[in-house]
């Protein structure tokens, strides 16, 4: 299995977790907004979401639908079409862009919330979804880098498996071939 496969799995594992605490973290948030009656600190708005926090909540549930899947794959060695480097990489082509996005505008709508994430809570939630859309974005740079590292030291393409196998069959038990040619199984004779 090498040293490329567990180490992909961790970082799978990572962004798994990573992945969970945004989602509940974006769902808090979603589920107060949605419940505000009077405003809070930083709008006066009554009952809204802010799309971009919904944007993340969509994003961590693919990035752990994906990353549960390929941490699957990579240590049961699942090969097919779902399971080769190039469904891995539009998987988490896909989940970097979203949550590059993601991370950029929650940074941008929300940018300097020093003043008042010691006294408020709902400060204190935003500047956490920042830091975890960003942390999601760095592990799922590091597994795009590891799987490219992993590619190359197999010498494989998209086609391989993301267990490191070039997708070929692997034949079940060896043949054994004796001087003349096969071995056959001859019937023993008595007499």
């Amino acid at each position: 299995m090498g040293v490329c496969s567990p180490l992909r799995a961790f970082l799978y594992m990572c962004l798994f977790a990573f992945s969970v605490v945004l989602l509940g973290l974006t769902g808090y948030r979603i589920h107060y907004t949605k419940g505000l009656d009077n405003g809070d600190i930083l709008t006066s708005s009554t009952n809204f979401y802010d799309p971009i926090i919904v944007e993340l909540l969509v994003t961590s549930c693919l990035a752990i639908i994906f990353s549960l899947w390929l941490m699957i794959a990579i240590l049961a060695r699942i090969g097919g079409p779902l399971g080769s480097f190039g469904a891995e990489h539009l998987m988490i082509w896909i989940i970097w862009i979203m949550f590059l996005v993601g991370a950029a505008i929650t940074t941008h709508d929300w940018s300097n919330l020093k003043w008042c994430r010691g006294s408020y809570k709902a400060c204190r939630i935003l500047e956490t979804i920042k830091a975890f859309s960003w942390i999601c974005w760095g592990f799922t740079t590091f597994v795009i880098l590891a799987s490219f590292g992993h590619m190359g030291m197999e010498k494989l393409g998209f086609g391989g498996t993301v267990a490191g196998e070039s997708g070929e069959p692997v034949r079940a038990t060896p043949q054994t071939h004796g001087v003349g040619g096969p071995v056959s199984a001859q019937p023993a004779t008595s007499g």
